[in-house]
């Protein structure tokens, strides 16, 4: 079963072809996918992952860098 992704829920577009990923529900898990075929862009989890597709289909420009100075640690 294939569900359309509400557009007030905050949700990057695919990183490859720039499409609006949609929700697939298998026996075991659920798959965010982009409905291109070739692009082959998903995230799977037991849950809706929203944050893991947003992670991976974030710019390069787009994520923070941390300004703290690194800890040496043992």
């Amino acid at each position: 079963m294939t569900i359309q992704i509400q557009p007030n829920i905050q949700c990057e577009n695919c990183i490859k072809c720039g499409r609006r990923p949609h929700i697939e529900q298998n026996k075991k898990y659920w798959a965010i996918t982009c409905p291109n075929s070739s692009c082959k862009n998903s995230v799977k989890a037991l849950i809706v992952d929203f944050d893991a597709w947003n992670r991976l289909n974030k710019k390069t420009n787009e994520i923070p860098a941390t300004t703290e100075p690194l800890k040496r640690i043992a």
